[in-house]
């Protein structure tokens, strides 16, 4: 901090390379990390503060940059371990990204930056995302025991001194004084009288404090920090006594769990993981987590539904911190912004990087699946089985496929082949007969409706598919085989906005009610006595889902094709019916309609779109005639499993 040491140097050992790419990773590795993260952290400071002492806006009200950084320097030569640990707080990092992007902004309005769920209509002046260097200052001199009297900004109604307390202020404050003594500080705004410790608006921090097993977690639940969400700035959401009791319960619970199954993988989170940012609570198996390679040390997460879905939860996102450290050292790809693949965790295509984060955080679930599901109790060892069967086999086809990219680096490519090995031991592992079934099922119904919703055929193709359909010539042989030599005939729109649709985000349905099956069997039973309420259970989810998941596969079909003929009727082109449709077939099926909606369901929609004028079908067909009839078109080894030989150069998109 005080510039007077040499900036360090950092490499990555050659056995923790290996560790890491493994998906594991000891207490050496992520000391190796975090010391890689401090410098990358610090190196970002010291240009936000550059940055901001070149604009003669960036302070506004408050005492200048160069007075905050001397105060936070008094700390750092007064308590160098208190700078550390507050200048390392994840929400540093979020904080240091936004703030930089301000002011480094060059169009009209840029620096004019609007944080989640915060007044459209209204412009967040520079200074009070600039200040919150001064409330850094004077958190790290409140605990050095330093005494001062600074102005730091203050936002949503309240002001927060990271790892020390947030206070509530009048909603129209945006300046308040921090004096402080002897390690004790006040928060004063104009005209008001000081609120310090004690008094009901000055909250300290929510913390979590467990251990098992010799091995302590030490998080704490950022619910009041504007910079907590990785998305930008965002009001307070504190959370109530109720929330933070079952969040208590449920991470020692987890914890747990995690030390008694995995307690290597127990210590490296212990190790890096500092805070959480709750979220409200989603639909069951549907639990929102995300981190960012700004943050290191953060989880954004909504309420976890259990204990187990937490600690798995840890695992996975852990994963993506350990992967964003290390790409902070290395260059694994060599990234294409005009190619985008498939990731079966995903609903929208993803660059090579992406797919790479996905690969390593869902090659760690897999392995705590793995793990979990010889311990799991009664009533959970079916989900545990199908959760490991599921991502094994989605893991090992997206790892095949970053192998095939030739866009790793040398770095990646030794990186990949050491995960693609962790990943093969997994296939030996025996499941039953019955969640291993499911697990197929859903890889293939998520690959379905990715291709069916994010392939596009060019113009000649689609001109050539048209004429076909119209004239009910076979579809043409070139576009048929997946092995193709033109596979630029297959593209993905280049609006986003031509991706999203109402019901693009529910690629998961069907797994979702397979969990549900796999988890309350009874429910589930009285669910299909009353199969229409499933869309209060399950987004996305219909009634004819209920009778598929439930094996009742003729009153799928029905319940499909009265949908699509709704669809239909009404012009609308979702693939949700249509692949529902394809899974109504037996496995294995070799009618040529399952073929076509499983394996090449976008040949079926771009078919379809080509007879739809003005929002109406002109040329209404038949759904099982139409899918039939692209089905009669594919070559044999269509009907193959998903990961066989020919796909990935049609899981590969091209603008």
């Amino acid at each position: 901090m005080t510039g007077q040491a040499a900036a360090p140097t950092h490499a990555i050992a050659a056995d923790d390379f290996r560790q890491l790419a493994a998906t594991g990773g000891d207490e050496r590795s992520a000391a190796a990390l975090r010391g890689s993260e401090r410098s990358w952290r610090l190196t970002a400071l010291r240009a936000l503060v550059d940055a901001a002492a070149r604009r003669a806006d960036a302070t506004g009200p408050l005492p200048g940059v160069d007075t905050a950084w001397r105060l936070l320097v008094r700390a750092d030569r007064a308590d160098p371990d208190t700078t550390e640990d507050v200048v390392a707080q994840p929400q540093v990092g979020i904080w240091v990204a936004h703030t930089l992007r301000r002011l480094t902004a060059t169009g009209p309005g840029d620096s004019r930056v609007i944080g989640v769920g915060e007044d459209q209509a209204g412009d967040v002046p520079l200074w009070v995302d600039v200040g919150y260097l001064h409330t850094l200052a004077a958190t790290t001199a409140v605990r050095a025991g330093l005494s001062f009297d600074l102005t730091v900004p203050a936002r949503h109604g309240q002001v927060v001194l990271p790892t020390v307390a947030a206070v509530e202020l009048a909603p129209q404050v945006d300046l308040v004084r921090v004096v402080a003594a002897a390690g004790t500080a006040t928060v004063t705004a104009h005209g008001t009288a000081p609120i310090g410790p004690g008094d009901r608006r000055w909250h300290p921090p929510v913390r979590l404090v467990t251990t098992a097993g010799g091995i302590d977690l030490r998080v704490e639940l950022l619910d009041r920090d504007s910079y907590r969400d990785l998305r930008g700035p965002t009001p307070p959401a504190p959370l109530s006594s109720d929330r933070v009791r079952r969040w208590r319960a449920l991470t020692q619970q987890a914890w747990e769990l995690l030390v008694r199954q995995q307690p290597q993988r127990a210590r490296t989170i212990a190790a890096i993981l500092r805070t959480i940012a709750p979220l409200p609570a989603r639909e069951r198996f549907r639990q929102l987590s995300a981190s960012g390679a700004e943050a290191y040390g953060t989880v954004l997460l909504s309420d976890p539904d259990d204990a187990t879905q937490l600690a798995m939860t840890l695992v996975h996102e852990i994963q993506h911190h350990k992967l964003g450290a290390l790409t902070h050292l290395l260059t694994l790809v060599n990234d294409d912004p005009d190619r985008r693949f498939y990731a079966p965790w995903r609903d929208d295509p993803r660059p090579v990087a992406g797919l790479l984060q996905g690969v390593y955080a869902f090659a760690g679930i897999t392995d705590f699946w793995r793990v979990h599901r010889r311990h799991a109790p009664a009533g959970q060892v079916g989900l545990a089985d199908f959760e490991f069967a599921l991502w094994r086999r989605q893991t090992r086809h997206a790892v095949r496929s970053l192998l095939g990219s030739d866009l790793l680096t040398g770095h990646g490519t030794r990186f990949v082949e050491i995960l693609h090995d962790t990943v093969a031991t997994f296939q030996a592992e025996p499941v039953p007969a019955g969640p291993q079934r499911k697990a197929d099922r859903m890889a293939v119904d998520h690959r379905a409706l990715w291709r069916a919703h994010n392939l596009r055929l060019d113009a000649t193709a689609r001109a050539e598919l048209a004429a076909a359909w119209t004239d009910r010539r076979p579809v043409p042989a070139w576009l048929a085989d997946a092995r193709s030599d033109r596979p630029a005939a297959l593209t993905r729109p280049d609006r986003p906005a031509a991706l999203t649709r109402p019901d693009r985000a529910w690629f998961d349905a069907r797994a979702v009610l397979t969990r549900h099956r796999l988890t309350d069997p009874a429910g589930f039973d009285r669910l299909a006595n009353g199969p229409d309420a499933v869309t209060g259970l399950v987004t996305g989810a219909t009634a004819a889902d209920v009778a598929l998941v439930g094996g009742d596969a003729d009153r799928a079909r029905a319940g499909y094709l009265r949908q699509l003929a709704a669809d239909l009727a009404a012009g609308s082109t979702a693939a949700h019916s249509w692949v529902g449709l394809g899974l109504t077939w037996p496995d294995g099926s070799t009618h040529p309609a399952a073929r076509a909606l499983l394996r090449r369901p976008e040949l079926v929609m771009e078919t379809l779109r080509q007879t739809a004028r003005g929002g109406t079908v002109i040329d209404v067909p038949d759904p099982v005639e139409l899918a039939a009839w692209v089905g009669a078109g594919l070559p044999a080894d269509a009907a193959q499993p998903a990961d066989s030989a020919g796909w990935p150069a049609l899981d590969r998109t091209r603008r």
